[in-house]
C-alpha cells in the first residue's frame, strides 16, 4: 500500500513536470527588435537587403510602402534550377543562374518564422488606381526569395473594391504561355502548359476567394490561419469581427470564412517561412502620388 502511494506521488510529479499545452496565440513581429529585410526597385533606384535591426530599427509604429515607377534589375535571389523546378524564358532559353527583373516595388521580408500556424496584418487596403496592376500585398512564403514556392495571404489591386485571399503552389512561376517554370529540364511548353510547374489543375484550380463589403479605407486586422486542413480567415475591427461577404451580391455578416483547400496545396507542411508585405505595380501612372500602403502590425500565430 505504501509503495502504491509512492508510485502515485511519482506519477503526479511526472505529470506536473510536463510542459503546459497552451493554445496558440498571436504574437507581434512588427517590433524594433525584430529583424526585417527591405527592398526597393524603382528604375535606377535599388535598395536590397537593408536589414532592420535593433541598431537600425524599422519605422515605428508603421511600415509604409509607396507605389514607385520603373522596373529594376535585381542583384539578389538568382533563379536556380532544382529537382522540381527548371527555369526557362517563354521562348525556351535557360534562365538558371540569372537574376530576374523586378516590377516596380517596395517591400519587406521578415526573418524566418518557425512553428507558426498562420499570420495576421493590421492595415488598410485602401487607395485607388485607374488601371489594374497596382497591388498591396501581405503573404506567407516558404522560400525567402518567393521563387517557385508555396504562398498564402492577402492582396488587393487598387482598381478593385475587394480583398483577395489566395493560396498558391509554385507561386511566381505563372501557369500560362509566359511561364518561367518547367517540371523537367525541357524548355518546351507542353499541351495546356502541362509541364509548367504549378498547382494541379493549372489555371482552373481553385486557389482563392474575395472579401467584399469591407470599408477599405478603414484599418482592420486580417488573420489567416490553418485549421483542420482548412484555411480560416477572420477580419477584425478592434475587438469584434468586421462585416463582409464572400460574394459581390451576398449579404454582409461577421467576417469569418473557412475554406477547404485541394490536395495539391501542402497546407499541413507550411509551418516555417517568411511574411512579406509591400506594394508592386506594372504602371504607376494611374495612382495618386500620395498613395501609401501602411501596415501598423504584423502577427504570427504560434
Amino acid at each position: 500500500m505504501r509503495r502504491a502511494r509512492r508510485l502515485s506521488r511519482l506519477g503526479w510529479l511526472l505529470i506536473a513536470a510536463l510542459p503546459c499545452l497552451a493554445p496558440p496565440r498571436w504574437i507581434s513581429i512588427a517590433t524594433p527588435s525584430e529583424p526585417y529585410q527591405y527592398f526597393l526597385y524603382a528604375g535606377n533606384r535599388r535598395i536590397e537587403n537593408a536589414r532592420f535591426s535593433p541598431n537600425n530599427p524599422h519605422p515605428s509604429p508603421e511600415f509604409s510602402y509607396h507605389f514607385v515607377a520603373g522596373r529594376g534589375g535585381r542583384t539578389v535571389c538568382r533563379l536556380t534550377d532544382r529537382p522540381d523546378v527548371y527555369w526557362f524564358s517563354p521562348d525556351g532559353r535557360s534562365l538558371d543562374g540569372t537574376f530576374p527583373a523586378s516590377n516596380a516595388s517596395e517591400f519587406t521580408v521578415s526573418s524566418l518564422q518557425s512553428a507558426i500556424e498562420g499570420f495576421g496584418v493590421t492595415a488598410a487596403f485602401s487607395g485607388s488606381a485607374a488601371h489594374r496592376g497596382a497591388m498591396e500585398i501581405v503573404y506567407f512564403t516558404d522560400r525567402p526569395c518567393s521563387d517557385a514556392g508555396n504562398e498564402y495571404g492577402f492582396s488587393r489591386d487598387l482598381a478593385d473594391d475587394n480583398v483577395l485571399v489566395y493560396w498558391s503552389a509554385y507561386a511566381n512561376c505563372s501557369n500560362d504561355e509566359a511561364s518561367l517554370c518547367r517540371k523537367t529540364n525541357n524548355p518546351a511548353l507542353g499541351p495546356d502548359y502541362s509541364n509548367v510547374q504549378q498547382e494541379n489543375g493549372g489555371a482552373r484550380a481553385e486557389h482563392g476567394f474575395r472579401l467584399y463589403g469591407l470599408e477599405l479605407s478603414r484599418v482592420y486586422t486580417y488573420k489567416i490561419f490553418l485549421h483542420q486542413r482548412r484555411l480560416r480567415v477572420e477580419v477584425w475591427n478592434g475587438g469584434k469581427l468586421a462585416e463582409c461577404s464572400d460574394s459581390p451580391a451576398g449579404s454582409r455578416a461577421p467576417c469569418s470564412v473557412s475554406r477547404q483547400v485541394q490536395p495539391w496545396f501542402p497546407i499541413d507542411q507550411l509551418r516555417s517561412g517568411y511574411i512579406v508585405a509591400g506594394t508592386q505595380n506594372d504602371d504607376a501612372s494611374g495612382i495618386l502620388p500620395e498613395t501609401v500602403f501602411k501596415v501598423s502590425d504584423i502577427l504570427v500565430l504560434k
